[in-house]
């Protein structure tokens, strides 16, 4: 029988599209998916190590697989930016895992894998630069038939003080627009509506090539593909968005009028400690010639409460901002050190009481924004592209509008992977609901 292989993702959506090419490795290798972790004769967990949280989710994981490899042969493989920061070190610490394996390792996973026949342990995590696969593949669709990730660059150049994403993904690195646009052409040969282009900076896009393509052109040449119905990209540094992608708002048709816009925090003598590179007034302006191109464009943030040093005052300036801006939602975060980030060493820590209640403040007041900004679609008609069933009910079939936000329809199954008009009948916490009027395709 053909062995089963089962995939734990965690973290951002670069490391959901890595997953899905780790997926698309294995079934070449003659592996089939499993949903069921108990019947996988291979597991890979994919990690995360960007905020405290996640990681300590990674190694509750691999606990619970140390008692399953004792009562059945099982091949535990680690992966993702865990793997890329701690290398041999997680073989020492959990010497059940049988190999390691960095951020830019993923399509050596046949050599890593095959050398373990010979009962050795595998750690490979050295940064090789190179983000075109072996050969030209369709990403396995692990989350999604319809929406798919295309990743354009990977790494980051700007070291925010908070941030360890240059020392796990390395410094930024670019594929070239004419792979990325045979890679798009592909999806979409394939039957994907959606595509969302992934950076850890896209905004940097094209600057480390020899070619003249910049990001706004590389969103024209996509966004006017054949067979494409919809465009969104992730995620954008304020300080480079520029004017010019700006206004691929209100001349990209495929664009979908949505950006994730990482703020961070409202206060100018915070952002210049995190390295931002640009001030609150920078910022604002931004938003309001985003809005002032594309109206209808919904805006979601980040936010970081406790950093080093941040006052009342601070924390202030970053409440009067979510007020000022009114984001349609917001991720927010306590800050915790992420060795070797350089706010590690910085004095003046926040305390874990502090920072919980920040972040409870800064949710009491994001919560009846975003409910607004759901009310306010009520008896309007807004497209949706139907991709999943519903999470509430299995009557139901779920999408999302092109301002990303979730709508759920009573619907038959064969409307999935349709765009569909419908109006908004019902606001709820974190979602819509509506009925169809009309089916575009």
């Amino acid at each position: 029988m053909a062995k089963k292989f089962f995939i734990k993702t965690y973290g951002c959506q670069m490391n959901v599209h890595d997953s899905e090419y780790m997926a698309t490795i294995l079934k070449s290798m003659g592996y089939i998916l499993t949903s069921s972790e108990k019947k996988a004769d291979i597991i890979l967990l994919n990690t995360c190590t960007v905020r405290k949280k996640p990681e300590q989710k990674a190694y509750s994981f691999l606990g619970r697989l140390k008692h399953q490899k004792e009562h059945r042969p099982l091949i535990i493989g680690v992966g993702g930016c865990v793997a890329q920061q701690e290398g041999e070190r997680l073989l020492k610490h959990m010497p059940y895992v049988d190999f390691v394996f960095g951020t830019h390792q993923i399509y050596r996973l046949p050599e890593l894998i095959n050398n373990l026949n010979q009962k050795e342990k595998v750690c490979e995590t050295n940064f090789t630069y190179q983000l075109e696969p072996p050969k030209k593949i369709i990403p396995f669709a692990l989350y999604n038939k319809f929406r798919a990730y295309l990743t354009i660059m990977q790494g980051c150049n700007n070291f925010c003080t908070y941030c360890i994403v240059p020392y796990v993904r390395g410094r930024e690195i670019s594929r070239r627009s004419e792979n990325i646009l045979q890679e798009a052409k592909m999806l979409l040969d394939s039957g994907i509506k959606e595509i969302i282009l992934l950076g850890q900076n896209v905004n940097s896009y094209g600057q480390d090539l020899k070619e003249d393509v910049s990001f706004p052109e590389l969103l024209r040449r996509v966004g006017t593909l054949s067979k494409l119905r919809r465009l969104r990209f992730l995620t954008s540094h304020p300080k480079d968005l520029t004017l010019d992608l700006i206004k691929s708002f209100g001349d990209i048709e495929t664009l979908c009028e949505q950006i994730h816009l990482p703020a961070q925090s409202g206060s100018d003598r915070i952002l210049k400690k995190m390295n931002r590179r640009y001030t609150r007034g920078d910022y604002i302006k931004k938003i309001e010639m985003l809005r002032k191109v594309c109206p209808e464009i919904a805006i979601t943030t980040d936010i970081i409460v406790g950093f080093p040093g941040e006052t009342e005052k601070d924390f202030e300036e970053t409440i009067s901002l979510l007020q000022e801006v009114s984001f349609d939602d917001i991720f927010a975060f306590k800050y915790s050190d992420r060795p070797p980030a350089k706010a590690v060493e910085f004095k003046e820590k926040i305390g874990e009481k502090v920072k919980a209640e920040r972040l409870a403040v800064v949710h009491e007041v994001q919560t009846p924004i975003t409910k607004g900004k759901y009310k306010e679609k009520v008896g309007r008609r807004v497209e949706v592209l139907l991709d999943s069933y519903s999470k509430r009910s299995s009557m139901e079939l779920s999408g999302r509008t092109r301002c990303n936000r979730v709508v759920n329809v009573r619907a038959e199954p064969s409307l999935l992977g349709h765009l569909v008009e419908v109006e908004v009948e019902e606001p709820l916490s974190h979602s819509l609901r509506g009925r169809i009027i009309k089916v575009f395709d």
